[in-house]
């Protein structure tokens, strides 16, 4: 699995951004933010480095 994978020892650049998502929470909709970094690596390939969704409370979209 790719979580799994040993990780480059140098990103020379990371990018870090969220997207925000409607899910349902005990009958009430949300918006959560999912959080993705994407590293670049010294040969150029591009490696998402993780994933992560953030907690439950209230995301403010404006």
């Amino acid at each position: 699995m790719w979580q799994s994978r040993p990780l480059e020892a140098i990103y020379p650049i990371i990018f870090m951004d969220a997207t925000v998502l409607k899910i349902r929470v005990d009958r009430v909709v949300k918006n959560v933010a999912a959080y993705i970094m994407l590293g670049i690596t010294l040969e150029g390939k591009k490696e998402i480095i993780g994933i992560w969704i953030g907690d439950k409370r209230e995301v403010n979209t404006g």
